[in-house]
């Protein structure tokens, strides 16, 4: 499968995201402003929240297996790292994955990185951080999800478009 400009873009869009969160829960956390956040049952939601959205995450990346279309530029460049001489090469994706967890949601990876990012911040009483989940985390995904979405309906056609009509999510 051929990846598109605008995928390689929404990829690193949503990769810059992450680090973005990140860097506003750490810089945030311990501050006044998040005692609205202070509450242990909270805190305790916010981890079921992140283990949830990591759980998620990772069965859609144990189905996908090698069939994913990711990018992974920390798994590159480890490659590159320890094993430079052995060539990286993609094995265009077959078939739509439609089964498990694709049952139920078309971008089980990406909702469950929302939901790892809300809970995290929630976990950590981290407001700003959970604001930055929510406002730039939560729409970089979802816009990476309509342009996954372009890209797999001109390489799989009408497979994708039957698939894309039973699972709506």
């Amino acid at each position: 499968m051929k990846l598109d400009r605008t995928y390689v873009l929404a990829y690193w869009v949503t990769f810059t995201t992450y680090i973005i969160a990140f860097v506003v829960m750490m810089l945030t956390i311990g501050y006044d402003y998040n005692s609205s956040l202070s509450n242990v049952w909270l805190k305790r939601g916010g981890l079921v929240i992140m283990l949830f959205g990591w759980f998620i995450w990772y069965i859609g990346r144990k189905k996908l297996g090698h069939d994913s279309i990711d990018i992974d530029p920390l798994g590159e460049l480890a490659r590159i790292l320890l094993h430079p001489k052995q060539k990286y090469i993609r094995t265009p994706q077959k078939k739509v994955i439609d089964t498990g967890i694709y049952k139920i949601t078309k971008h089980p990876q990406y909702w469950g990185t929302v939901l790892f990012y809300i809970g995290i911040a929630i976990a950590l009483e981290c407001l700003p951080g959970l604001i930055a989940a929510i406002i730039i985390v939560l729409p970089a995904h979802i816009w990476r999800a309509k342009v996954e979405e372009k890209m797999m309906l001109k390489n799989f056609g009408e497979k994708y478009r039957a698939y894309m009509e039973k699972v709506k999510i």
